[in-house]
């Protein structure tokens, strides 16, 4: 009984010694005991030192391929395709606007095109005569031309954008960090197309702005090429008078807001295709009324400038509203270029971000709000 009860008094001391010291304990055993001993360390000690290493290759950046890499830049492609028929018609011999289309078609006086002498065509005769004005009416290849530069550039975007969507060019970021909304692809596209608010009116607009010569006389002139310098005038000026009208339609009455603006706020986590989804008043408050004032404004524009500018801004518009980030938003947000995260800020919070393709004005009124202040709470990092 003594034996037993020793043996069981020492029997948790002995475990304690264990815990606390296994080398200390096992020192008095055979040298069987102490090789299998330092077996069990050694394996121990080899599972703690891959579990370490595998956290370490978990925890260290994945190494991408060169083609990783660069395939998400691919999309900066879509940026020249925005411009995609003026540069055709201008700079190449075989497809050159002089060789496919009739010299009685358009004007290389935007000014003097009705003086026969000096001008060769650009007056549309068969309008005239339907309309019957006391005005020959200007024609429509310009105009023609012009919706085309946008329609091309857009089908141009919304390949790269599909491709991107489907991550087909690499992973892609929300930018909102509840996700991107979920929606059907072909339906979103056709109710953004056939908007009465999106480009029906702007194509409206432009129709009745060229036919009946309400715009300076060079817009209609097809002398030289894509004026650059002119191209970027055009997208300040639209950028600031739009920032000016969108602030009005915030502040200037509730009753406007609700009329013109607030249909379009409705979309506080924006998609692509939700970019003229809006109301009539607001698409004539918001862009039909800066077009026409740039026109105006920046009034030695040719016909292929006015092209170019027409699609870099409808395009870069629809852009801003992505619900994913492109690979070069961290360049554009260091230049003051409008970007989809910039944008969504506006969405999400309302009275931050009025600008579209410029945040100089932001800047300036003290209206901007950089997306990096939500990263992690509303917004995913970096976006």
């Amino acid at each position: 009984m003594s034996v037993t009860t020793e043996g069981v008094r020492r029997r948790p001391n002995a475990r304690t010694d264990m815990r606390q010291d296994s080398k200390e304990a096992l020192s008095t055993d055979d040298e069987s005991s102490s090789t299998c001993s330092n077996s069990v360390e050694d394996r121990a000690d080899s599972l703690q030192r891959t579990s370490g290493a595998n956290d370490m290759a978990a925890n260290a950046p994945r190494h991408l391929s060169m083609t990783q890499l660069l395939l998400p830049w691919i999309g900066l492609v879509v940026w020249p395709l925005m411009l995609f028929l003026p540069l055709l018609l201008n700079h190449t011999s075989r497809y050159h606007y002089s060789v496919i289309f009739p010299r009685s078609w358009y004007t290389i006086d935007g000014e003097k095109w009705l003086d026969k002498s000096l001008e060769e065509g650009g007056i549309w005769e068969w309008g005239t005569g339907i309309y019957g004005g006391i005005k020959p009416l200007r024609h429509p290849l310009g105009l023609s031309l012009g919706i085309s530069a946008v329609a091309i550039g857009h089908f141009f975007l919304q390949i790269y954008f599909r491709l991107h969507q489907q991550k087909i060019l690499g992973e892609t970021t929300p930018i909102q960090s509840r996700g991107a909304v979920d929606y059907d692809y072909s339906a979103a596209l056709m109710n953004h197309l056939s908007q009465p608010g999106g480009f029906l009116a702007l194509g409206l607009y432009l129709g009745i702005t060229w036919v009946f010569d309400l715009l300076p006389p060079s817009y209609y002139s097809f002398s030289g090429g894509v004026q650059w310098t002119k191209v970027f005038f055009c997208l300040v000026c639209q950028d600031f008078v739009q920032h000016v009208m969108h602030r009005i339609e915030h502040v200037a009455h509730p009753k406007m807001y609700r009329i013109s603006h607030k249909p379009h706020h409705k979309f506080t986590n924006p998609k692509l295709f939700d970019a003229f989804d809006g109301s009539m008043p607001d698409t004539t408050i918001m862009i039909l009324m800066p077009l026409f004032i740039t026109a105006h404004v920046v009034r030695t524009c040719n016909v292929w400038t006015y092209m170019a500018f027409g699609s870099s801004y409808a395009n870069w518009l629809t852009l801003i509203h992505s619900e994913v980030m492109f690979p070069w938003e961290p360049t554009f947000r260091s230049l003051g270029l409008g970007t989809a995260a910039d944008h969504h800020v506006h969405h999400k919070f309302f009275k931050y971000n009025f600008g579209h393709l410029f945040m100089w004005f932001d800047w300036i009124a003290g209206t901007y709000r950089n997306p990096k202040e939500v990263w992690g709470k509303e917004f995913n990092v970096g976006v």
